[in-house]
């Protein structure tokens, strides 16, 4: 099978095939940043500076771990978990406070990719990984997806935009949903794998024959090339709290490490050992001091370039690196943030409402593989319970408490996991998993 992996294909097919990799990594990557710029009250300009950085990172990094990670054909995009806690902070952050929460998750970016490196180098991934449960992932997963779904419907309903429910948006978000839909449903081959992309391209062009598309507020004069601006938000702030956060979304993301180049190489048919996957995490941890650097969206290895790869039979490296390559160089041209950032954040909210929606699926099919037995119901129903409870909390509920306590203690998804472990591995803790699916 090594020897599939080195049949390069030539001429035009070769470019072809490394434009379609180019492009399944925009469409994994764009849209994150112009929700996170939204959610934080960024400018247009600022967008496109955050776009930019988001393009150079994810093409770096996948570069990065393609010579001296995994060496895999595995695309790294911005990891939904971390910008899930960008959106998190942000919906309970004041307007005036946002630009601290973001030179605090610099610092939370930063101290996780340290503790991942660390951590990359020592002989306890198996431990680590013993953590997250099947339990554990499926409460987090359905408690993400519950903190995010208040800023999904704000944008998709035009209540972001107007303050108040906007039927022209919401009828064009309905259909952008129903396009992603209906393509991951019946779509075949590369049409399912490129649904919200498409979902994406179709919304931004109706958005902008109903003249909904932002204008660029940005005066000043765009250069043809430049080098990104490390610490764009300012210095990185120390919040125990986020920080805290940051490591722990760091952890639970080793799972997903994991699991993404499991599902790569066995689309691939090669054969990975311990070294592989101590070497991605590596790579990860690289990745996300990267992003503090550079003030941007932590990446993650995506599983789903095993199914881009399967549907498309492209299995050679060379385009793979060609069209990682090609986003990274993209990188240096603030044309293209510029031209990305004029994307709707209604149309990127709707384009992932799809996949996000799959993730709440995800973590319901993990619970379902469990023993109903009434020890893991009692687990399940009170960290989901107390988690969804917090997240109902109105801020000033909070403003009592010292603040790098306050970070932790308002943020439902936090406190939600950090219960949900420990009741799995220190209140309830099994001797013998009841767990069979985890194997």
């Amino acid at each position: 099978m090594k020897d599939t992996l080195e049949k390069h294909p030539q001429g035009p097919l070769l470019w072809l095939q490394s434009v379609q990799w180019m492009v399944f990594l925009l469409a994994n990557t764009i849209a994150a940043p112009i929700v996170v710029g939204a959610a934080f009250d960024l400018s247009t300009g600022d967008v496109s500076s955050l776009v930019q950085r988001m393009l150079l990172v994810s093409g770096g990094v996948t570069l990065f771990q393609l010579f001296f990670g995994h060496r895999l054909p595995l695309l790294e995009g911005a990891a939904g978990m971390w910008w899930a806690l960008f959106l998190t902070l942000a919906a309970v952050a004041t307007s005036g406070d946002k630009g601290a929460v973001l030179q605090q998750l610099e610092m939370g970016l930063l101290a996780s990719g340290v503790v991942l490196v660390i951590l990359s180098l020592l002989p306890i991934m198996a431990r680590l990984r013993e953590l997250f449960t099947p339990l554990v992932t499926g409460v987090y997963l359905i408690l993400l997806v519950v903190s995010l779904t208040g800023s999904f419907f704000k944008g998709m309903l035009g209540v972001t935009r107007t303050g108040e429910i906007d039927g022209e948006v919401a009828v064009l978000s309905l259909i952008v949903i129903l396009l992603v839909l209906i393509l991951s449903l019946k779509g075949r081959g590369l049409w399912r794998s490129m649904g919200p992309l498409i979902g994406i391209g179709s919304g931004w062009i109706l958005f902008a024959i109903f003249g909904l598309i932002p204008s660029n507020t940005n005066a000043e004069p765009t250069p043809w090339f430049a080098l990104p601006k490390a610490f764009d938000w300012g210095m990185p702030a120390w919040d125990t709290g986020i920080v805290l956060t940051s490591v722990l979304t760091g952890l639970i993301l080793i799972s997903n490490v994991v699991a993404s180049i499991l599902v790569v190489a066995r689309t691939l048919g090669v054969d990975v050992t311990a070294d592989t996957y101590r070497r991605g995490l590596l790579g990860n941890g690289i990745g996300a001091v990267l992003s503090g650097l550079l003030s941007c969206i932590g990446p993650v290895p995506l599983s789903v370039s095993a199914g881009f790869i399967s549907t498309t039979g492209i299995r050679s490296k060379r385009p793979f690196l060609i069209g990682a390559t090609l986003v990274l160089v993209s990188g240096f041209f603030p044309l293209v943030g510029n031209f990305f950032a004029t994307l709707p954040s209604e149309v990127a909210y709707a384009a992932l409402f799809v996949p996000f929606a799959q993730m709440m699926g995800f973590g319901v099919r993990d619970l379902m593989s469990l023993i109903p037995s009434q020890r893991n119901l009692l687990v399940i129903g009170l960290s989901l319970m107390v988690g969804v409870g917090v997240m109902f909390l109105p801020p000033s509920a909070f403003a009592s408490l010292a603040p790098w306590l306050r970070s932790v203690v308002a943020n439902g998804l936090l406190v939600g996991l950090i219960l949900c472990l420990l009741l799995e591995h220190v209140i309830f803790r099994e001797t013998e998993k009841n767990n069979p699916a985890s194997s």
